[in-house]
């Protein structure tokens, strides 16, 4: 057996990562006191699986996925866990970590022209990741990287190239080979598809879709799309100003939201119509999110939730465990199917615009 296939056969037999999150809470210091991007989330993602991460830009998504990678700025806050596989990652060492990254968690990034170094070929990038983690030679390394080209349907003759000769969708396709490259059980694809055209979208998602059917890696998606999710993702988890406010199977959640966020989000996305009936209007959810820097007291969705009441601003819902079945973080999560009905009215949602 030669030496490119000792080295696919050794890494076809990592099995796909579990990956638990209890409680983690992140905190940015600014000159103005602490920014509680991320507070108190806690999720599960099972072996094999995808969780669709999503919310509006700013509710701490990202800041998730760059703590799971030991990518947060120093000097930033960081409590709570994420057992990969049983091992607590969070805290680890940089040496530590370097271990951990790539090997057994990968980064598809949002911006891959900042990803990538401009002063390298795509190749050297790619094999550069290899050979810190497998004792092979450049050319077994340089063999894999036209492998994992092939897979995301670049030539390899185009490894030689810089960044700059690459368009915006083959560049994220480079990226997204080189996070294959060693096969990490847990892929991280922090919103693969931003600055691309909706056809380059679509195909960007279309890849990742059926590598992750064929290789059965584990996954986190983040996206503020709900479409890609409902495609993609076997659970989802629905992130507002810091909090995953309500999690799930996908299909229930989408279907039958019970947090008024969920709703609101679903009204602001465009559907098809159904036949014989008009398309349904789009509705925005009014006002904007709260001040990380200081919290409200009770739901940090009252502000803008046309069904709060004096309990919402006063008391804040219990935070969502790692349960697999579906929950919210509403006081009135009970009443869900009454507002999903009254949610779906533009007006419910105009008076709060005062």
């Amino acid at each position: 057996m030669g030496a490119l296939a000792k080295l696919n056969e050794r890494l076809r037999a990592k099995p796909a990562a579990h990956m638990l999150v209890e409680r983690l809470s992140i905190a940015y210091q600014t000159p103005r006191g602490p920014f509680r991007a991320v507070d108190d989330v806690s999720f599960e993602v099972a072996a094999g699986a995808t969780l669709g991460l999503v919310g509006e830009s700013g509710c701490g998504k990202s800041t998730v996925v760059k703590s799971l990678m030991g990518l947060l700025p120093e000097g930033t806050s960081v409590s709570g866990r994420a057992l990969l596989n049983g091992t607590d990652i969070l805290g680890l060492s940089e040496r530590a970590l370097s271990d951990v990254r790539w090997t057994k968690i990968a980064l598809i990034t949002q911006s891959a022209m900042n990803s990538l170094d401009p002063v390298y070929c795509i190749g050297d990038q790619i094999t550069e990741s290899i050979l810190a983690h497998e004792r092979v030679s450049k050319a077994v390394a340089w063999a894999r990287a036209e492998q994992m080209f092939e897979i995301v349907g670049l030539p390899g003759s185009r490894l030689t190239e810089f960044p700059h000769q690459f368009s915006g969708g083959m560049r994220q396709r480079a990226v997204i080979a080189m996070a294959l490259s060693l096969n990490a059980g847990l892929l991280l694809a922090d919103e693969p598809t931003t600055a691309l055209d909706p056809i380059m979208q679509d195909q960007i998602m279309s890849r990742i879709r059926s590598i992750h059917a064929d290789m059965r890696r584990s996954m986190i998606l983040v996206t503020h799309d709900i479409a890609v999710v409902a495609e993609t993702c076997e659970t989802i988890a629905v992130m507002y100003a810091g909090e995953v406010v309500e999690a799930g199977p996908t299909a229930q959640v989408l279907q039958n939201p019970r947090h008024p966020y969920t709703m609101g989000l679903q009204n602001a996305f465009p559907k098809l119509p159904v036949r014989g009936q008009s398309r349904m209007p789009l509705i925005s959810i009014p006002g904007t999110v709260p001040n990380l820097l200081h919290p409200p007291v009770g739901c940090r969705f009252a502000g803008r939730c046309p069904f709060a009441t004096d309990l919402c601003r006063s008391e804040a819902p219990a935070k969502l465990s790692n349960s697999i079945s579906q929950s919210a973080a509403c006081h009135y999560q009970d009443r869900a199917s009454e507002f999903r009905a009254i949610a779906q009215k533009a007006s419910t949602w105009r008076h709060k615009d005062g």
